[in-house]
């Protein structure tokens, strides 16, 4: 029996030893040991090489320590280690700053050649700091017209940015913007508007609301010679066909002038997603679609619209209710599409209003092809349009995503739960067919 043991304990130690880092604080300990792989090629960076040298050696030193951590109880030996590997995380952030500093040195001197050289290898951290990438980059590109030369790392930024950016054109919260004042008085023509009621020397102002979901709205005002009864909030959820007394004007003697502008987008920042709902999956039951782009897809799916699916089907294919809701908003008067940004806006679709405040927008439908109007109540499985390419769009597909508005006019797409035919399904595998049913 003693043998036994004694073979299982050897068998253990090996087994942790044979393992790349320690398992103990491995959240914190892993990515510094990983950093070492990208350092080690400045070594021949002179003004780098004396901090690079230390960083391995204190990695060495942490990993077998670590490995040591692993197989004991001890918590003063463990405290110990997390210890050594704070003051390697330090060290890590002095390297990276120097890294930086010589990056953005290298521009200042316009040093293309060194540029590249500290560029050059596909280290995820190296442009963390936003404006030292976006310095790079178009140094890079101004450059780069004159030497054929390329930066993967680069390049990869460069394609993420450019992606990113068709993508919040595509998708980006649909932000309207209005404003009122004391000189023009005039009532907005938006579904979001301010009215003022004037009392001797008092104004109540009131935000409305006419729409049949709720909006986050974003106020910025001014005024002269106008003191507030009441600080106003910057941004809240005005409810749905409601109106909000915003504030109290009180007027100074003399001139006084006063100014509103507003933005606001569908939905409510504090709505929360009921994630144990069991959506249905927005095709005829029985019928089975393949999953072209799934969550965070390569193509489009990124950023606000990272948790979207995409289902590839002939134009003209009938799309089912995924869940009960109300309609809000629908288009299907567009008839043009293609696999260019140029026609972001000119997708049909159709969106619906949950009950917990999230919205599901069915996207790409064909000319014409849209069942249902706006206010009427649908349920799961009822009908809601067909098919099509309209929008941006390389070809016939469903675009299907769930949604809630978030602060500062975002919004954010929320992973879905469906019941199919191959049992439930949590994260669609681009390529593989799912059956509705």
């Amino acid at each position: 029996m003693l043998l036994k043991l004694l073979l299982l304990f050897t068998f253990l130690v090996t087994l942790l030893y044979a393992k790349d880092y320690p398992q103990t604080y491995d959240r914190l300990g892993t990515p510094l040991f990983k950093a070492s792989e990208h350092f080690i090629k400045y070594e021949d960076v002179i003004s780098l090489k004396v901090l690079i040298k230390e960083y391995v050696k204190r990695v060495d030193t942490a990993v077998e320590n670590g490995k040591k951590a692993d197989l004991t109880q001890d918590s003063v030996k463990k405290k110990s280690y997390l210890l050594e590997l704070r003051k390697l995380q330090s060290l890590y952030d002095v390297l990276l700053y120097s890294l930086h500093k010589n990056i953005s040195k290298s521009i200042q001197d316009d040093n293309y050649t060194l540029f590249l050289k500290l560029t050059s290898y596909a280290f995820d951290g190296l442009f963390i700091n936003t404006n030292l990438r976006n310095e790079a980059i178009a140094f890079y590109i101004k450059h780069k017209q004159e030497q054929t030369s390329q930066c993967l790392i680069l390049e990869k930024n460069i394609a993420d940015e450019k992606l990113y950016t068709q993508t919040k054109e595509l998708f980006a919260a649909e932000i309207i913007h209005s404003s009122y004042s004391s000189q023009t008085q005039e009532k907005s023509k938006k579904s979001v508007y301010i009215t003022t009621k004037r009392d001797e020397n008092r104004i109540e102002v009131l935000l409305h609301n006419k729409n049949i979901y709720d909006v986050t709205i974003r106020v910025k005002y001014t005024i002269e010679n106008i003191k507030l009864g009441s600080k106003p909030p910057k941004e809240f959820v005005l409810k749905a066909q409601s109106s909000y007394h915003y504030t109290t004007l009180i007027l100074g003697s003399g001139k006084s002038r006063y100014g509103f502008n507003w933005s606001y987008i569908m939905g409510s920042k504090d709505a929360q997603h009921n994630n144990d709902y069991i959506y249905r999956l927005p095709f005829k039951k029985g019928m089975q679609y393949r999953v072209s782009q799934g969550y965070n897809g390569a193509d489009t799916h990124k950023g606000s619209s990272a948790y979207s699916i995409d289902f590839p089907m002939p134009v003209g294919t009938k799309i089912y209710a995924a869940r009960d809701g109300v309609v809000v908003k629908t288009k299907s008067n567009s008839d043009i599409g293609g696999y260019d940004k140029k026609y972001a806006s000119s997708g049909n679709y159709v969106r619906i209003l949950h009950n917990d405040g999230t919205f599901a927008t069915y996207y790409h439908l064909k000319y014409g092809g849209v069942l249902v109007n706006v206010g009427e109540e649908v349920s799961k499985g009822e009908p809601l349009g067909y098919s099509g390419s309209t929008g941006y769009s390389s070809g016939p597909h469903l675009h299907f995503s769930v949604f809630r508005a978030k602060s500062g006019g975002k919004r954010v797409t929320i992973p879905t739960k469906f019941r199919t035919r191959e049992g439930l399904l949590e994260n669609p595998i681009r390529g593989k067919f799912y059956e509705a049913i």
